[in-house]
């Protein structure tokens, strides 16, 4: 999707998922001119900032009452950040959060009725064109809105609308921390693979090179579903039916990411407390 039609994106917090989703943006070719990227807490000595020639703004002396304005802060500062924004904003300001935990009523109630208010949950891939994100608004948009919206996540990866904000917190724990969970099952296998002898550089490789390639091979055969990818690498009676018989046994597996999954969903409920 073409970025062309961005005028303006003002970028306030710069952190992992920021920086991943601009890089996203301008390996789709945003015009760096149209961004602005405003942050306390990075200087621009930040290797991102020198490596996309790119330069810190001071919110105060710019406008955000017309155009895009990212809000990419953890909860935790949310709430101050919005008291501070409402008073620059206006009718034409559209806010696109990715702030986990917070709904649109929770921005409302700091920023007044007047902003077009879009909720995401994009997540880390973003960065190389692979992310998943989901998109609401509780506003009815207009069709040139829809399209610069769709062209900034489109550009990010795949992303899908949903109907019903409470769905957010559970995609949240899904897609949004989903890629820390793949992380950690393969740091598992790797020290794993360590703890039976094997040196840990060749373990981190066969883990790591494993990890990718299945993932590889799911994105390029889309007429397989992840069932039959599994089925596909188990021989009955061999290595792999015996390990996965362990991680099936009554659905442990299953149960304890379940659990994991839970927490996340019930954290993400109670982020904008």
């Amino acid at each position: 999707m073409s970025l062309s039609s961005i005028e303006s994106i003002n970028i306030i917090g710069f952190g992992r998922m920021g920086k991943s989703m601009l890089s996203g943006w301008l390996n789709n070719q945003l015009d760096k001119k149209v961004v602005k990227i405003i942050d306390p807490f990075i200087d621009d000595t930040d290797p991102f900032l020198i490596n996309h020639n790119l330069k810190l703004h001071d919110m105060d002396k710019i406008r955000l009452d017309d155009g895009i304005v990212l809000i990419a802060v953890k909860p935790q500062v949310a709430g101050e950040l919005f008291k501070k924004l409402k008073e620059m904003i206006s009718e034409n300001t559209v806010i696109i959060s990715i702030i986990a935990g917070y709904s649109v009523a929770d921005m409302r109630k700091y920023l007044g009725s007047k902003p077009i208010i879009i909720r995401t949950m994009p997540n880390t891939p973003a960065a190389i064109g692979k992310g998943i994100t989901a998109l609401f608004s509780e506003n009815q948009l207009s069709q040139n809105l829809i399209y610069k919206v769709e062209s900034l996540f489109g550009s990010m990866g795949k992303f899908f609308w949903v109907e019903n904000e409470t769905d957010m917190h559970a995609i949240t724990a899904i897609s949004g921390s989903g890629p820390a969970y793949y992380y950690l099952f393969t740091e598992c296998l790797s020290a794993i693979a360590v703890k039976h002898g094997l040196k840990r550089e060749l373990a981190e490789i066969l883990s790591t090179q494993t990890f990718i390639g299945s993932s590889a091979l799911m994105e390029n055969s889309p007429n397989l579903g992840v069932v039959e990818h599994r089925e596909n690498v188990t021989s009955p009676g061999g290595t792999t039916e015996a390990a996965l018989k362990i991680f099936m046994n009554n659905d442990k597996l299953e149960l304890l990411i379940d659990e994991a999954v839970s927490m996340a969903i019930e954290r993400s409920r109670t982020l904008s407390k």
